[in-house]
């Protein structure tokens, strides 16, 4: 484990961390699996969460039993119309949309130069900053093209840290996924996980809301 001063980057997950974007996921997803006949849950949402749209929807038949009910093009059409669902939800995003405590952390990273970056590997990224205002924290995103595999492979978060021009070992993940914590461990980066504590024990740090994200919290929070 590094030590905290050997820290240079801050690597953010966007949904349930900038801004949360993750309802209008939910939602869309939600009105797929409805049309489909499937039951939702809360482990269904936390299955899905931090995931790219094919594996979203592969995990919502499977919770269904119709995994094998549709070809690959059928599941194409059925992820396209999820993002349509979220494309007219999203076009009502706006900076009041920005999580509890992210913009003072923003400012406290910006203060002290810590490089940022958003490791998302949504496709939707670029525009959800743009709605946010936030394009001058965050003019590097993670682009989808740019890995092979999503969380919870280590992908996302290994090619944010490249990007940075940073080693792993100099770097922080931020997310509020299981998948997203794992995809952080899995690229040996420091893992911080902001959500339930039941659900994110992998991450090396954790709190409970955005609001408990500052650099005092996290110094005082660092593994021994």
């Amino acid at each position: 484990m590094p030590e905290f001063d050997h820290i240079k980057g801050f690597l953010f997950d966007l949904n349930g961390i900038i801004t949360d974007s993750w309802r209008y996921h939910s939602k869309s997803w939600r009105e797929i699996a409805t049309k489909l006949g499937i039951s939702w849950s809360t482990h269904l949402e936390e299955a899905i969460k931090g995931r790219d749209r094919i594996d979203s929807l592969n995990a919502i038949l499977k919770a269904g039993g119709l995994e094998n009910q549709f070809s690959d093009q059928e599941k194409e059409a059925l992820a396209d119309e999820k993002n349509a669902i979220y494309q007219t939800m999203l076009d009502k995003m706006n900076p009041n949309d920005i999580l509890p405590g992210i913009l003072d952390f923003l400012d406290e990273l910006t203060r002290n130069h810590y490089q940022m970056i958003i490791a998302s590997a949504s496709a939707n990224a670029p525009k959800e900053i743009q709605k946010l205002e936030l394009q001058t924290y965050f003019p590097l995103i993670v682009d989808i093209n740019q890995i092979k595999h999503n969380k919870p492979a280590p992908d996302v978060f290994a090619k944010a840290a490249e990007i940075l021009g940073l080693q792993p070992d100099e770097c922080v993940g931020i997310d509020d996924g299981i998948v997203g914590v794992e995809s952080i461990n899995a690229a040996k980066i420091v893992s911080i996980g902001v959500g339930d504590p039941r659900v994110l024990h992998e991450a090396d740090i954790h709190f409970t809301t955005t609001k408990e994200l500052t650099l005092q919290n996290i110094r005082q929070a660092w593994p021994k």
